[in-house]
């Protein structure tokens, strides 16, 4: 028999076909699925790829798919049903997902610090959040706002306005500027502005191993902006705190001091809940979801998923 897991949001999509034993037997990718940040043509185009990619030439029957994505999943849905037999679609909620993938378990609270950032609560009886606004009105602590003040920190210390950063000269060979200004048209007239900014976290990263303080100082930004958002949502509980705190997303595996940061102000604020980092990406949400619908037990679908899902261990 056969299933399929997918994971779609701000700058990719990836798909994935395995078997009743949990065994990962092929993949696609394409780009972004978010509408506010592609055209949908362009999203059903990538979609389209990634599915074909997966499932190659086959005309397969799918027991069931469960799908992350954060934008129109009845097109990614429409989509794959014209290239399989699909019994069961079953759209996740991000935050679910990414728990899941992460300990195996429902209930907890998923820091997320991706492309975007939000956090999600998953309690019994209760289910919110707070974030997810986008690169314009929020995100903070995610990875385009990292990336801003990435290069807002270049251009501080190339005018004066702040201070000297290893920033500036890795943004440029990384960029292959010249000049700094000349990063101004690519970023403007890029198709993909969010994901470009997004990608200047990389730098930031580096800066910061080498023990730069500007950029420790954009990662502990980052974890007290996460904690913001986390401190807010714990405050809707009206019971006690079943589960873990999950960080997720690429932007916590940029520095260790965001984490430690996030952690710290946690630890003050909730005592006793319990920070784990996520075992594997979202990605394998589905699988894990489809697990506990087939009445699995966890201590057989856990160990065999963290297994043959091991190419997306975060």
């Amino acid at each position: 028999m056969y299933y399929l897991t997918a994971d779609g949001g701000g700058t990719k999509l990836i798909v994935i076909l395995y078997d009743e034993s949990f065994r990962v037997l092929s993949e696609g990718r394409a780009g972004g699925t978010n509408e506010n940040f592609r055209s949908r043509a362009d999203i059903r185009a990538d979609m389209r790829k990634a599915v074909r990619e997966c499932l190659g030439e086959r005309k397969l029957t799918l027991e069931a798919a469960d799908a992350l994505i954060v934008g129109p999943a009845d097109v990614f849905e429409e989509e794959l049903r014209t290239l399989a037999e699909v019994k069961t679609f079953h759209r996740m909620h991000e935050g679910e997902a990414a728990l899941l993938a992460g300990t195996g378990e429902r209930f907890g609270l998923l820091a997320l610090a991706g492309t975007g950032a939000s956090c999600f609560l998953l309690q019994p009886g209760l289910r919110t959040g707070v974030g997810g606004w986008g690169s314009v009105l929020g995100d903070e602590g995610g990875g385009f706002d990292v990336g801003m003040r990435t290069l807002r920190a270049a251009i501080y210390a190339e005018d004066g306005r702040g201070e000297d950063t290893m920033i500036l000269p890795m943004l440029k060979e990384e960029w292959h500027l010249k000049e700094l200004w000349d990063m101004v048209a690519p970023v403007y007239h890029s198709p993909d502005q969010r994901r470009l900014v997004a990608s200047a976290a990389r730098i930031t990263a580096r800066a910061a191993e080498a023990g730069d303080p500007v950029a420790l100082s954009i990662y502990r930004d980052a974890g007290r902006e996460i904690f913001r958002a986390a401190d807010a949502v714990l405050k809707r509980l009206d019971a006690p705190f079943v589960g873990n705190v999950v960080t997720s997303g690429g932007v916590w595996k940029g520095h260790p001091v965001m984490r430690e940061e996030f952690t710290r102000l946690l630890g003050e604020h909730w005592p006793g809940i319990p920070v784990r980092t996520p075992v594997l990406d979202p990605c394998a949400g589905g699988a894990v979801w489809r697990a506990v619908e087939r009445g699995v037990p966890r201590g057989e679908y856990w160990p065999a998923i963290t297994e043959n899902f091991r190419a997306y261990r975060y």
